[in-house]
């Protein structure tokens, strides 16, 4: 079966009381190897699976917790397994036992001896020879590594506490990340770093946005107050948190889009890259599933317009789905949704409706997804450094070529605007710099966030969030709103005008 545990002082396999597992750590285990032998991703294994419909809904929510968390921790996770083992292979299910028990001793804070007594029940339910080594290990990971971590944990809150970046080892323990990542982290956001590591294992708020193609804001807020999803105003129009989100699938608010599921932070960035009222037309990069289209949309009939928007993505069937939901949100043929490769869009043979040029062009570029790591579990273990870091980093060298392609289709006086969901300065502000300093950039000039069209209707409070979010620089980093308590992931927008 595997590896044996490094000599302990006592034998303690008989000491540890024999315990019924809890059906929620028995589902965790399962729905863990499935992710592990379909290479799927956990969220959306835990909203398609059978498994998760007969757990009552205290057990649901651990469930959730753990496989999410696990996932999010695995390399961490299993790093401090094989510290405690002295040689040998884990069975690959024996593992994922042990990396969900090592996962809730160090982050959720289970109480220790439930925690060790369900972890050896959760091995043994993977192999019935595993008891005495989940025993063993579980007991070191209690004993040594949870005292490191709440160490380190100590230290962060310190950090911040005092407006200070944290330590990078600090933030790759508290944070479960790569020492890579974390050191990225920690120079790209200072001392933000610290609220990123100490939230990483909290669920983000359920929170949607009134598409106000199809209905006011008071109108959406009552539909979702009659399903009983108890939702609350956030410091952004249209931005509402829900109190209970279990139903919100099966109110059929979503399908008719009448409300739109989306971060804070992205609804900000989508309202801040929208036209203002005499602009006529659009270009958005990137459209994905059209969530952003609707934002957009919406916030330029916000400020009285009716833009037309033309629309691409890379993969054909992101823009079927496209083409159904803005249809569905109330934009009718206002927009258009087309299949492009982005860096393309300078060349001579696009489609017609992409050879003229926009008052307003909307760069949503891809990135490496850090940004929402609370969302999407997998990026921080399956990022690799190559793919952000140096000169030949794939990902900023794509982000620079579709920015300055999309450029070319950018009318004179009019806004390009630049957002991706990294937390990661070489994704960011740097693609940005180098575009500016570029022949293809030469003709822009940096425009600050709050100097958006859609600035003219924001509330005092949501104007504070605004300004807390913006930097110097007059570009937009979320985190700022963090700072103020606003749960949200970590987006980035940049706005320039062209002037030449």
């Amino acid at each position: 079966m595997g590896g044996r545990p490094a000599p302990e002082t006592a034998c303690l396999g008989a000491r540890v009381a024999m315990a019924r597992l809890a059906p929620a750590r028995r589902a965790a285990l399962r729905l863990s190897a499935e992710c592990r032998q379909r290479d799927a991703r956990a969220r959306e294994l835990l909203r398609t699976s059978d498994m998760m419909d007969g757990l009552e809904p205290r057990d649901r929510a651990l469930t959730t917790r753990l496989v999410l968390g696990a996932q999010r921790a695995r390399g961490l996770c299993d790093a401090v397994v094989d510290a405690h083992l002295t040689h040998g292979h884990l069975e690959p299910r024996v593992r994922d036992a042990l990396t969900l028990s090592a996962f809730e001793l160090l982050y959720l804070g289970t109480p220790t001896q439930v925690a060790v007594s369900q972890g050896v029940e959760l091995a043994a339910a993977a192999s019935r020879r595993a008891r005495g080594l989940a025993n063993a290990v579980l007991r070191r990971v209690a004993e040594e590594d949870v005292r490191g971590m709440e160490a380190a944990r100590g230290r962060v809150r310190a950090a911040r506490d005092a407006g200070n970046a944290p330590e990078v080892a600090d933030v790759a323990l508290v944070g479960a990340l790569p020492e890579w990542l974390a050191r990225e982290l920690v120079a790209s956001l200072g001392a933000g770093a610290c609220a990123l590591a100490l939230d990483a294992m909290d669920p983000p708020a359920p929170t949607v946005a009134a598409n106000l193609n199809l209905d006011t804001e008071e109108g959406a807020f009552a539909r979702l107050v009659d399903a009983g999803l108890r939702p609350s105003r956030l410091p952004w129009p249209g931005c509402m948190a829900l109190g209970a989100q279990a139903g919100l699938a099966t109110s059929g608010l979503v399908e008719e889009t009448c409300v739109l599921p989306a971060d804070p932070a992205a609804q900000m960035v989508s309202w801040l890259a929208a036209p203002s009222a005499d602009v006529d037309a659009m270009l958005e990069v990137g459209q994905g599933r059209a969530t952003k289209t609707l934002l957009l949309a919406g916030a330029n009939r916000r400020l009285g317009g009716k833009v037309l928007l033309a629309c691409v993505d890379s993969v054909a069937f992101k823009s079927r789905l496209a083409r159904e939901r803005v249809r569905a949100g109330g934009l009718g043929d206002r927009a258009t949704c087309l299949t492009l490769d982005a860096t393309r869009l300078d060349a001579r043979d696009v489609p017609p409706e992409l050879r003229g040029t926009f008052g307003q062009v909307f760069v949503d570029a891809p990135c490496s997804g850090t940004g929402t790591m609370r969302r999407h579990p997998e990026v921080a273990w399956s990022l690799g450094q190559e793919s952000v870091c140096g000169g030949s980093a794939r990902l900023p060298a794509l982000q620079l070529r579709m920015l300055s392609a999309a450029a070319a289709r950018v009318a004179s006086g009019g806004t390009l605007a630049y957002s991706t969901c990294s937390d990661l300065r070489a994704e960011d502000e740097d693609v940005v710099c180098a575009f500016l300093e570029s022949e293809a950039g030469r003709a822009f000039a940096p425009l600050p966030v709050t100097d958006a069209p859609c600035a003219s209707v924001l509330d005092p409070a949501s104007l504070r969030i605004l300004r807390a979010m913006t930097g110097q620089d007059g570009f937009l980093r979320s985190e700022g709103g963090r700072a103020l308590g606003l749960d949200c992931d970590g987006h980035f927008l940049a706005l320039m005008r062209k002037v030449g």
